[in-house]
């Protein structure tokens, strides 16, 4: 066995004590040995669950949300076709772009996704809403729900006397809070690993900018100052001086 294949040997057997790589192998600073062998770490995104997905709170409200849109749109006449079909690839793509998401190789992928399933879920809470406030009476035999009555409606804990449809309006919700929250702690992680697209983080420095600048003017004016053309701050008493000050000058001249 040559040089080379005995430091490897004792590697990987894990012989303590041995100092054959700086002897056998050329040093470099920035560089270390390479041995096939001994497995990368793995990027944050692929050390992932393969399905994983299936443990998010998020990815089973969902899927139980388009369990239940498949029953009740089940029951739709069939002059209601179109919307039992717009329905159903509503629930199903608010669970599938979940799943893509996660399988996805990077955070802004994975956040992307989840607009597209929330945008999915929120288009489903949409059509049942309508059908809740009588849009299409043969799909809702009940008294009308108005806009203010349904919006009042906590999804926790579920009323179990109301409508299969406002049941289904109130899931949707239910699972909306789930991924908008999901999408946040997305979001943070971004702003820590400074994957954030750069027009996104231009957009947020300069949001800052105006939040911190902003709260400057606030306690400037809460102490009373005000702010003159040449960037020095007086208080309003002072202000009122040198005006008449130069009210002095202008006239005398």
């Amino acid at each position: 066995m040559g040089a080379r294949g005995e430091v490897g040997r004792k590697v990987m057997m894990g012989e303590k004590g041995y100092n054959g790589i700086k002897e056998t192998l050329p040093f470099h600073p920035c560089l270390t040995p390479f041995f096939p062998l001994i497995p990368l770490p793995p990027f944050h995104m692929l050390n992932r669950k393969p399905e994983g997905y299936k443990d998010l709170l998020a990815y089973q409200k969902a899927a139980e949300l388009q369990e239940l849109t498949l029953k009740l749109t089940a029951l739709f006449p069939a002059k209601f076709n179109w919307l039992k079909e717009q329905m159903d690839k509503s629930g199903r793509s608010g669970t599938k772009n979940i799943i893509e998401g996660w399988k996805r190789n990077t955070t802004p992928e994975y956040f992307t996704f989840l607009g597209y399933s929330i945008a999915a879920i929120e288009e489903l809470k949409d059509d049942c809403a309508d059908i809740a406030k009588g849009l299409y009476p043969p799909l809702f035999p009940f008294k009308p729900f108005t806009e203010t009555e349904l919006t009042g409606l906590r999804f926790y804990p579920l009323d179990p006397s109301l409508p299969p449809a406002v049941h289904l309006y109130l899931r949707a919700k239910e699972v909306l809070m789930l991924l908008h929250k999901l999408q946040q702690s997305l979001d943070q992680k971004m702003d820590r690993e400074l994957t954030k697209p750069g027009s996104d983080r231009a957009r947020r420095r300069i949001s800052q900018f105006q939040n911190e600048n902003q709260k400057i003017l606030n306690d400037i004016e809460t102490m009373g100052l005000v702010r003159l053309e040449d960037g020095r701050f007086v208080t309003k008493t002072e202000l009122e001086k040198l005006q008449k000050q130069e009210k002095g000058i202008s006239g005398g001249g």
